[in-house]
This record gives structure tokens, sequence and C-alpha cells, in this order.
């Protein structure tokens, strides 16, 4: 039995499970899976409920955050319009990763062989709403944990998160808009052979498995070494060492999978990073040069650099806009064709060859986390200037939300 074939009852089960998601609350939470932008649905924005309010009002504007983990698993939430900062999680095991949606966040502990996730609502999310979204903003709140045996391997979708314990036979599928009601208790367990990360597309299983990408119904799509996988607007993507694999809501709702192979002898990226719900990616692409994968258009493509690159996130905006951290720890935004829009001096340069050096990027800024300094750096996404500095941390790992 191949490990496709021996996903399948378990990927249906699940896919039955999650079904409703898709099909209830605001039908625009479907959207991010299709294969173009989302189009305009015909609920009112009066009828909108926020799923799991818990509390949550509706505001005018997204209530940014930057969610900061430090060594000890404690996560200091700072408001980025207030600059006030807030403990959400305590600190207690080691900590391991720090995984989020845009509203929960994921903070994944080890201890004695097994590992824990806390699982902590921030309180604060957008909602897409077709061609417009809504704002919510309430109180944090503590959602219980989930606990299994091994390293943990998380994989956000847009209607669930999965967890998998390299050391179990089950992976725990925490569905979207349960979670926010009822918390870890929202949690499933179900058997899935997999050798890398699962993820839920469209309400089905999809798992990196031996033989590659795995969708319930289809032949395995070729994946070797499956090391990364992140939601766009346009699907979900893994990357392999052979290039990627786009798995997608097709029109009928089935989910389809399909390779976006590298140009051939070309480097690969072992991590893809981008703005949510945004359809670019990027990621380092071997000493001196990134890569630029336009999901929609299925393209790859080489961004040349005159210095080694050591972070790379895509903006996905119109102007296909990259945001790289150099070896000399230089921030620098690149344009479409590799030029350098901007650059700021060194920055985080006794930061480079940290592992917990960290990099995200929304529409107008870039976050830099700068371990050795106990600081996180915004930087201005227009002229490349250093707009504010947040000192006092101790930045393992970083999420926004709101």
């Amino acid at each position: 039995m191949t490990p496709a074939r021996s996903l399948r009852p378990a990927l249906l089960l699940v896919a039955a499970l999650l079904v409703p998601l898709v099909l209830a609350g605001c039908a625009a939470s479907a959207h991010p899976q299709a294969t173009s932008d989302p189009a305009p649905d015909a609920v009112t924005p009066d009828t909108v409920t926020p799923e799991g309010a818990a509390g949550a009002a509706e505001v005018a504007e997204p209530a940014r955050a930057l969610v900061v983990a430090d060594a000890r698993g404690e996560l200091t939430l700072l408001d980025l319009a207030t600059e006030k900062r807030s403990i959400i999680a305590e600190a207690g095991g080691e900590f391991a990763a720090l995984d989020g949606t845009g509203r929960f966040l994921l903070l994944t502990r080890e201890r004695g062989g097994e590992s824990t996730v806390d699982i902590v609502d921030a309180g604060r999310w957008t909602q897409p709403h077709g061609d417009h979204s809504h704002y919510f903003l309430g109180a944090p709140r503590d959602l219980g944990a989930v606990q299994g045996a091994g390293r943990a391997t998380v994989g956000v979708g847009a209607d669930a998160t999965v967890i998998r314990f390299d050391g179990d036979p089950e992976v725990v599928v925490l569905p979207h808009e349960e979670l926010a009601k009822a918390g870890a208790h929202a949690a499933t367990r179900v058997a899935a052979e997999a050798v890398g990360p699962v993820v839920s597309v469209a309400g089905t299983l999809v798992a990196a498995t031996a033989e590659g990408i795995a969708v319930p119904a289809l032949a395995a799509v070729p994946c070797a070494a499956a090391s990364d996988v992140d939601a766009t607007r346009v699907g979900t993507v893994y990357a392999c060492a052979e290039g990627a694999v786009l798995v997608r809501r097709e029109v009928g709702g089935a989910v389809g999978a399909e390779s976006i192979p590298y140009p051939e002898g070309a480097p690969a990226a072992s991590v893809l990073a981008g703005r949510p719900d945004r359809p670019d990616l990027a990621g380092p692409a071997g000493d001196q040069a990134a890569w630029l994968l336009d999901v929609r258009a299925r393209t790859w493509t080489l961004l040349p650099s005159d210095v080694p690159l050591v972070r790379v996130a895509a903006v996905g905006d119109d102007a296909s806009r990259t945001v790289v951290v150099d070896a000399e720890g230089r921030v620098r935004i690149l344009g479409a064709d590799g030029s350098v829009l901007a650059r700021t001096d060194p920055l985080v340069a006794e930061s480079v060859a940290a592992e917990d050096l960290q990099l995200l990027v929304d529409g107008d800024h870039a976050y830099v986390g700068d371990p050795s300094a106990g600081a996180v750096h915004e930087i201005d996404l227009d002229g490349g200037s250093v707009t504010r500095t947040f000192t006092g941390l101790q930045p393992r790992a970083l999420e926004l939300v709101g």
C-alpha cells in the first residue's frame, strides 16, 4: 500500500468533518484557496458575524500587533498603533517554534521527547468578505494545548490548522471556526501517514509523504524533501527540492495539485515566505540570489545579489517587491528584476548568523527581529528607512496578528 492510498480513508473522514467550515459563516472564508482573487459576494456587511467573537468588537481599521516569543516561550503582544505591550503566554518549557494564522498563535514547547502546542487567541483578526474585509478586536485568550510524541510540525491552512507529531501515527486537526468557540476541545485526531507537513485545503487533508504530496483520489505529486508549506491567495504551496507543489481548490470544490519546477540545474530554496493572502512567495537561492515565485503565473524569477542573502520574503504587491536581509546585516527592498530599490545601513550585522533572525512583511513595513540587540526593527517599504525600533525584547520568533 502506498502512502497516498493509506492516507485516503483518514483524509476523506476529515474532509467530511471540515466541509461545514467551507459552507458556514462568511462566504469568503474559502476564497483564499481559489485560483484567482476573491470575487465580491452577495452578503451585505451588516450580516457579517465574527466567527467565535468571544467579546470582540468590529473596528474600522486592522488592529495590527506584533507577537514576540523569547527563548523561554513567553509571548509578548506589541500593539503597533499604541506600542502598548502585554504578556499573553507565560514562559515554560523549552521553546521550539511559533506559528500563526493572523489570529491564532501556536506556541510549541519541547520537553522529555514530547511536544506541547499551546494555543492562544490574539483577540484581533481580519475577516475577508469578498471585495472588502472586516476587522475585529477583543481580549487575548488562552485556548488550551495539545500534546504529542516527538517534534511538532504545524501546517496553517485557510480553514484549519493541522499539527503533526513525528512520534505519533495521528495528526491533530483544529478547524478555525470551532477553535474560536471551543479552544483545544475542538481538536480531532486522525490517523495519517506523512513524513512532512500536513495541511487542510478546502476541507481536505493534504500530506507530504515519501512519494510526494498526497491528495485524496489523486496520484501523489513528486516532492522530494518537503521542507516548508505556506498558504497564499492562490492556494497552498509546498517547498520541494525540485521546485514547489501548488495545492488549490478548483471550480466545483475539488482539490487539485500541480508541480511548479525550478529551471533545470537551479539551486533550491528550502524556505519560502510572503505576506499572508498574497500570490507571491520568495526564498534564498544558493549563495547570492533569491527566488521569487509568482504562484498565480506559476513562474520562478531569479533575483541576483552582489552579497549573500540570509532571509527573504515576498511583499506580493503590484510591483512584485521582495524584502531581503543580506549577510552584511542590511535590509534591502528589491524590484521585480532584482534591482535594489532601497536599503538600510548594516542594521542586524551581529545577528545575521543567528538561526532565530526573523523577517516578516506586511503591506507597508518589514519587521526584523534582532536577537543580539534584543530588539525588533520596523522598516518602511517605500523608502527603506527604519521607522521604529522596539527594544527590551528577546526575539526568538515573530508573528503578525490583526
